[in-house]
């Protein structure tokens, strides 16, 4: 990705060990992925890249914030992000195995740099939790939007009232039935 060389590591002129990578990443990081949902964040990603003979293992530490926006009120909020990850690759010269899975890369000898700002951008993405409701506090009460609160509870009566007006007739008649 053009911009983004920051994230590219030369691993053929580094000794055997563990090398370690800070990056800070802000909007500027996510504009360069167009589908991207994360438009606004503060991340700091720390990256030990140890390298061994036959394969690397790259750990990844993430730590930070990232505005996003309440799946309940859509107000926007900074959601507080951690993770840590870990990915290898490997070297393989059979091209059907250069298919990648979740935690193994593979690549060919040729290759002389590693980018990472794929994974960065990857495991962000997987810190943010499937419901994202910003407004609530532990052990308080929501502070969602009260206006959009309004429409969804009124919306959600409605539909309720919708519902037992229209019960189906041939389950009312089992209603009459008795045990014995």
């Amino acid at each position: 990705m053009k911009g983004l060389r920051e994230f590219e590591i030369p691993y053929v002129g580094l000794r055997v060990g563990v090398h370690k990578f800070d990056y800070d990443i802000d909007a500027k990081f996510f504009e360069h992925f167009e589908e991207s949902p994360i438009r606004d964040c503060k991340v700091h990603v720390k990256l030990e890249f140890e390298k061994k003979e036959t394969f690397f293992a790259l750990n990844f530490f993430i730590d930070g914030w990232v505005k996003t926006e309440c799946d309940r009120c859509l107000e926007p909020f900074n959601k507080n992000i951690f993770g840590d990850f870990t990915c290898y690759i490997k070297f393989s010269e059979d091209p059907s195995q250069l298919g990648d899975d979740d935690e193994v890369l593979f690549i060919t000898r040729d290759e002389t740099i590693i980018d990472t700002a794929q994974l960065v951008y990857e495991y962000i993405n997987l810190c943010l939790p499937i419901k994202k409701l910003g407004c609530e506090k532990p052990g308080e009460e929501p502070q969602c939007n009260k206006e959009v609160l309004k429409y969804i509870v009124n919306t959600e009566q409605e539909a309720g009232e919708k519902k037992e007006v229209e019960a189906d007739p041939r389950w009312a008649a089992l209603k009459n039935l008795k045990k014995d």
